[in-house]
């Protein structure tokens, strides 16, 4: 199980909040903890209060993964094409994203494969590609069997594509802020090709659930 790790911490300001921590919502990066990398995931940094005129309390909240959690390896982008290229990813308990400081690398079209040199993939992470702007397309392999929230939220995707053999849970918020999909009510509307569910709150708990005893997912 990944670590979550919550902190506050109080800013000062000049005039009105135009300060914030150096992390965002959403940030992927490698922390070195007594001499061991760890990978890290901003799930959040929220403004809590103002403790006085002119400093700010802030909570970032951390999904963390220990190093035997964790693997980098890397995935092809345009696989087939001329500008076809290799990109880093992360694949944490099985479940696949870029670093931000790679995400401008993630250009194009993308296949989620369900296995990288050896390392199952069974889903993508939360943020797992957040605000990837150049990212087109995406194709999920047959085992790819869950979305998290917030995986592709801000990036650039105008297609995607399910398989037609097990079907993908999808979170609801994994497709928010994408400006170039096509409007769709995404309980009811289907359209994507594939197999495929979008759904959040207990619901889509209730088929991750399902998901990690049918497929074994690692927690």
């Amino acid at each position: 199980m990944p670590h979550i790790i919550t902190y506050t911490e109080e800013i000062e300001e000049h005039g009105y909040c135009q300060q914030r921590p150096d992390l965002h919502t959403g940030d992927k990066y490698l922390h070195e903890v007594d001499g061991k990398k760890r990978l890290r995931i901003v799930r959040s940094v929220h403004l809590d209060k103002y403790v006085w005129e002119n400093v700010a309390q802030w909570t970032t909240v951390i999904e963390e993964f220990f190093e035997k959690e964790y693997t980098l390896t890397t995935v092809l982008m345009n696989f087939g094409q001329p500008n076809k290229s290799e990109v880093p990813v992360f694949v944490a308990n099985g479940m696949m994203g870029v670093l931000t400081c790679d995400k401008e690398k993630v250009n194009g079209e993308l296949f989620i494969p369900s296995k990288r040199f050896l390392v199952p993939i069974k889903g993508v992470a939360p943020f797992g590609f957040y605000d990837c702007q150049q990212l087109t397309k995406v194709i999920f392999d047959a085992r790819v069997v869950i979305v998290y929230e917030y995986a592709f939220a801000k990036s650039g995707i105008k297609k995607m594509e399910f398989n037609e053999i097990v079907p993908v849970m999808v979170h609801v918020s994994a497709i928010d802020g994408c400006d170039n999909l096509p409007k769709f009510d995404t309980l009811f509307d289907k359209p994507f090709p594939g197999k495929y569910q979008i759904r959040g709150g207990d619901a889509f708990r209730e088929w991750e659930e399902e998901l990690y005893r049918l497929h074994f997912l690692n927690r």
